[in-house]
């Protein structure tokens, strides 16, 4: 995977909305990230269907980000999508998080761990070695535009010092404001929401944010 990268996070209601979204970014982008929600672990539920997504005319691989109360039973009802190549999951919501990722790597799909701003680095290390992101929330999940959580830098500052570790990931509140702060301490992944869904050009958007990452 070529650093770094710069991604658009899919947060909607409806159906229409996502095809929407993901026909625009197909123009400039490899993959998107799908936030999928469940109304448990977030107040808010994401769109239902799975099975069409196949039959959109849309040249995208697919991330998902879970924010659910039960990983394995939202990643069976996406055995059959196409172009899914990595699951994430909270560690927030599972007691096991081994369960979910052993389901993950029986897909053929790489995962990714999720941890919230209040969560220790500490809970999330004994996985370190058995995926291949870890992805930090720089906003309280479940809703886009919401603020930036600025403690959690120190977190992940800690996070990319480390010698061996998975890719270091990003999502909330990605923007001008916070990308210099986000690439000084670290991160590699970004993982953009509102700004570019909000955004006239989204394409032109994320040239700009590719211009202020590379800027010293």
């Amino acid at each position: 995977m070529d650093l770094p990268v710069i991604t658009l996070t899919i947060l909607t209601q409806t159906f229409d909305e996502f095809f929407r979204q993901a026909k625009i970014a197909s123009t400039f982008l490899p993959y998107i990230q799908i936030d999928v929600m469940d109304g448990k672990f977030v107040p808010t539920v994401s769109f239902p269907e799975r099975d069409e997504i196949n039959s959109l005319d849309v040249n995208l691989k697919y991330e998902l980000h879970l924010m659910v109360a039960d990983p394995i039973a939202e990643m069976r009802t996406w055995q059959d999508v196409d172009n899914v190549f990595r699951v994430l999951f909270h560690f927030e919501s599972t007691p096991d998080p081994l369960r979910p990722i052993s389901f993950a790597r029986k897909e053929g799909w790489e995962v990714g761990m999720v941890i919230n701003p209040d969560t220790p680095l500490a809970d999330a290390e004994p996985y370190f070695d058995k995926i291949d992101v870890l992805q930090f929330m720089t906003v309280y999940p479940g809703q886009q535009g919401a603020p930036f959580v600025p403690k959690v830098l120190d977190k992940i500052r800690a996070f990319t010092k480390l010698e061996k570790r998975p890719f270091c990931a990003v999502d909330g509140a990605v923007n001008p404001e916070t990308i210099a702060q986000l690439r000084d301490v670290g991160v590699e992944i970004f993982n953009v929401g509102s700004y570019f869904t909000k955004a006239e050009d989204m394409r032109q958007a994320c040239e700009e944010l590719r211009q202020m990452m590379n800027e010293e």
